[in-house]
């Protein structure tokens, strides 16, 4: 609000300006109307908007690193894999900062680096927080036996409403693993089977776990969850613990 309200002010001043003033009133009137390109971008923008120039980047893990510049400061954000163009203007919205960040896949280490949900190259088309997308096409792992009092993750995405705050015992192969992310794991779940066109259970945890290593777990079921910064899921598992072999 202040934003548009010092816009508009500007413009004002702008609108009432002498044609004949002298070289400092010129100048005065530079000064104002830099001010108000300023101002209108930042309403533009909004306040959650985020306007960056990528200088590097790095794919790795599911992800993109990229190295921005935003207002002359320098930072390294994070965002699901996409094309991203050296020297082109990204905007995003939100963000979720992690410190001291430790990238497994890269072997590096990062101060800080912020995690969004995406990056787009038009401001215009740019709407509300967008959910997270289902995986395309089918699932890449071959079917999994049901573990004993659990159910197949096809019930799941079929039924979401009977399961939801329940606890729920899913056996699956881990499929994509995301640690540290907003201080916890991020774990992906496949059993072969497909429900509603989706296949693919997102878990949090604590828990330690592996690509490719067949699990059971045990977790509450939660819908339309939203950590804010971009990250919404319409079914997630979380406080998903790891069941060990009997």
């Amino acid at each position: 609000m202040k934003n548009i309200i010092g816009f508009i002010l500007a413009l004002c001043l702008l609108s009432n300006c002498d044609s004949s003033v002298n070289t400092n009133s010129n100048n005065k009137a530079n000064a104002t109307s830099s001010k108000a390109k300023s101002s209108t971008n930042d309403a533009i923008l909004g306040k959650d908007m985020h306007q960056i120039v990528v200088n590097e980047k790095i794919e790795s893990g599911g992800y993109v690193y990229i190295k921005v510049t935003e207002n002359n400061k320098e930072y390294w954000m994070a965002v699901p894999g996409r094309p991203v163009e050296i020297g082109a203007t990204y905007y995003y919205k939100g963000g979720m900062e992690m410190q001291n960040f430790r990238s497994k896949t890269l072997n590096k280490t990062f101060e800080s680096v912020i995690f969004a949900e995406g990056i787009h190259e038009d401001l215009n088309n740019m709407g509300g927080v967008a959910k997270k997308q289902a995986p395309q096409g089918k699932p890449t792992v071959g079917k999994i036996e049901k573990a004993a009092n659990g159910i197949q993750i096809a019930e799941l995405f079929e039924n979401p409403k009977h399961f939801e705050n329940k606890e729920v015992i899913i056996k699956g192969e881990v499929v994509k693993v995301n640690n540290g992310i907003m201080n916890t794991n991020f774990v992906h779940l496949q059993d072969g089977t497909i429900g509603n066109g989706e296949y693919d259970i997102t878990l949090t945890t604590d828990d330690t776990f592996e690509v490719g290593e067949v699990v059971t777990i045990k977790g509450n079921v939660i819908l339309n969850k939203n950590f804010g910064s971009g990250y919404v899921y319409d079914i997630l598992v979380e406080e998903a613990v790891k069941l060990k072999k009997i």
